[in-house]
């Protein structure tokens, strides 16, 4: 997994009254954006958030206009909005400068070595899917077992450089060829914009950041859950298995989801699901 973010704090707060304050379609996340959806989600004025994270209303108003803070007052915002691990890391992100995410073909052409595509074919004799993607669900390389668990024409899509985030939430009123095939549709476009959103965070100045953004923006399912929601999101729980809907045979199955990184190559991530143990037939008395 990535690096941890500098401080690490306790679980974000559960009962979110507000909504998040939509921003401009030409930003696609700012430390200022951020801030205001934060206060926005805790459904705060500026004089009680400020109040609540111990800075003057002015400190917060200067910061969701763009000033940029000290390390010790991004800080106090971090603890007194009691940020989870993750939000806390994409407040570092949006406070540092953004980082260049390289093209697809440049990682594609890094990325094809001997050993990794022998390990790609190696999982797809033994059932299991196989990827490498980079943080903005572009697949840099895959073994056949991707492409058998997709639709048609989205396996066709995702051969010739297609986008899986494109996949799932395409600009409306296009249909995704995805979604029919997810369980828990509503659980994975959730988890899916806030893996997106630390994404967005630390690659927010890259073209195809922006690109992939005002592509997204056009579909009505990720602009509710991006102004609506402050979770974030940089890997997949184990205990957090993918339910899907076989696309032949209808079938409901199970996938258990792992997303690792790639120590040489910090702009691509190692993506594998396999079948996890499924429960056998009750004992017999």
């Amino acid at each position: 997994m990535s690096s941890p973010p500098r401080r690490s704090r306790g679980p974000a707060r559960g009962n979110h009254r507000g909504r998040a304050r939509s921003q401009p379609p030409s930003e696609v996340i700012s430390l200022g954006s951020w801030a205001r959806g934060v206060r926005d989600i805790h459904g705060l004025s500026r004089p009680r958030a400020g109040l609540h994270v111990g800075v003057s209303g002015d400190f917060l108003k200067n910061l969701e206009e763009g000033m940029r803070p000290s390390e010790e007052y991004l800080d106090k915002f971090i603890t007194g909005y009691q940020l989870d691990s993750a939000q806390a890391r994409l407040t570092w992100d949006l406070w540092r400068p953004a980082v260049a995410l390289p093209p697809v073909e440049q990682l594609r052409e890094q990325i094809a070595t001997p050993e990794r595509l022998e390990l790609l074919a190696l999982l797809d004799r033994c059932g299991i899917v196989a990827a490498y993607i980079d943080p903005l669900w572009n697949i840099v390389a895959a073994n056949e077992s991707v492409y058998r668990i997709l639709p048609e024409t989205m396996a066709h899509t995702a051969r010739t450089a297609g986008n899986l985030a494109l996949g799932m939430l395409p600009p409306t009123p296009a249909r995704s060829p995805i979604a029919p095939l997810l369980l828990d549709r509503d659980r994975e476009i959730g988890w899916l914009v806030s893996n997106l959103r630390g994404a967005f965070g630390r690659y927010r100045t890259s073209p195809q950041a922006c690109r992939l953004y005002q592509q997204l923006r056009r579909n009505r399912a990720f602009t509710t859950r991006w102004n609506t929601s402050i979770h974030v999101a940089h890997g997949r729980s184990p205990d957090e298995p993918l339910r899907l809907r076989h696309p032949a045979t209808k079938l409901p199955y199970t996938l258990a989801l792992q997303i690792t990184d790639v120590s040489d190559l910090p702009e691509v991530r190692y993506l594998t699901a396999w079948p996890p143990p499924q429960p056998g037939p009750p004992p017999r008395e």
